[in-house]
């Protein structure tokens, strides 16, 4: 596909919704459309951890604007030059406190809401930070001749929770190993220190034991499971049988900058926009800055402003479907939604569950609408 052209058949500009004015007639219907989305898509980026204290990469105070973080580390050569993989591992380590340290902002509630109460078909995510996982999300790499569900969120990146070995692919935990990792140096695979013992117990030649990687996918890198991922992509926008399965994509904090992030994007696009019938906006982008004309044709609606308190809004507004109160706590905001307090016409909401319940260890408030 050319990404420089739409992937729909006209260059309409997107609507701007302003966030500011979030009693305006066009952002409930926006919130109308997303909670009654059947299969909704979303896909992320570092803009929506941001609240938590997880630095992104473009914006004002982003690590490449700042120079916190040069592109060049996050090559897939940097493992060959010394100098620079010790500085990203220095990086990464301080990342992996951070993120260690971070809880779900309201965005990554929004959407274990939105899984809890059914609708929510994928969340594809850019950011390594875990916290949908620590939302409550199922969160993992698809794997095709698995007979397991496919994860409701699936990591495009990789994530900071493993190092793998380059050699023999052993897998430790990353945590165990944060401190060698900040003193600039990769640790060794203990499974290939452990072979190289027994080799020298048997007088055999020494080999090089080979050294633990964080499992990130860097620039320039083959994803090791973007064979299995492809397919999960095109089984969300076709579904069995040919049969569409997405119906309303929303892209948030991304500035949508790598090719396999535009593709995805517009392959849901294409998808979304097929099911005109439907009517409203299908295909959103909620984020701060705007993007270029190109995108034209591709998005129906850009939401500007802050994309936590449109996750907010999203929450209370989903509460009022059902006349329930969010109580804001000093310590923490827990929303309980009971199937034996709703109308009969809202239980399908509920998809058989008792209830709904999102406890949030940090306060936050959410604006009234």
């Amino acid at each position: 596909m050319n990404h420089s052209e739409s992937s729909t058949s006209n260059d309409t500009p997107m609507s701007n919704l302003v966030l500011e004015t979030p009693r305006s007639e066009e952002v409930q219907k926006l919130l109308e459309i997303i909670l009654n989305a059947k299969n909704l898509v979303v896909i992320c980026g570092a803009g929506v951890s941001v609240s938590a204290g997880i630095p992104d990469f473009r914006s004002s105070k982003g690590l490449f604007t700042t120079g916190a973080l040069s592109k060049d580390l996050l090559d897939a050569s940097v493992w060959k030059t010394t100098v620079k993989a010790a500085s990203l591992c220095k990086t990464l380590a301080q990342m992996h406190q951070k993120c260690s340290e971070a809880s779900p902002t309201p965005f990554h509630l929004a959407l274990k809401m939105l899984d809890e109460k059914g609708g929510l078909l994928r969340v594809y995510t850019q950011n390594i930070d875990l916290l949908e996982s620590k939302a409550g999300l199922s969160f993992g790499v698809p794997q095709t001749q698995s007979s397991e569900e496919t994860p409701r969120c699936i990591p495009l990146h990789g994530t900071l929770e493993t190092l793998a070995c380059i050699k023999c692919c052993y897998q430790s935990p990353l945590h165990l190993h944060a401190a060698t990792l900040a003193t600039g140096c990769l640790p060794l695979c203990p499974a290939c220190e452990q072979i190289e013992q027994q080799r020298q117990m048997a007088h055999k030649r020494p080999r090089t034991s080979g050294t633990l990687i964080p499992t990130i996918v860097l620039y320039g890198q083959t994803h090791p499971a973007g064979d299995h991922l492809a397919q999960c992509i095109t089984h969300d926008a076709n579904g069995d049988d040919g049969k569409v399965k997405a119906d309303v994509l929303l892209v948030a904090g991304t500035s949508l900058k790598i090719p396999g992030i535009i593709a995805a994007v517009h392959k849901f696009a294409q998808v979304v926009h097929a099911q005109e019938s439907k009517g409203g906006y299908r295909s959103i982008y909620l984020d701060e800055k705007p993007l270029s004309s190109k995108w034209n044709g591709v998005f129906d609606a850009w939401v500007s402003g802050d994309l936590q308190i449109f996750a907010q809004c999203l929450i209370r507004s989903f509460s009022h479907k059902f006349d329930q109160s969010i109580d804001d706590a000093q310590d923490s905001t827990s929303i309980t939604i009971l199937a034996e307090d709703l109308p009969s016409e809202a239980a399908s909401f509920l998809k058989g569950k008792d209830n709904i319940l999102l406890h949030i260890k940090h306060p936050f408030h959410i604006p009234a609408l």
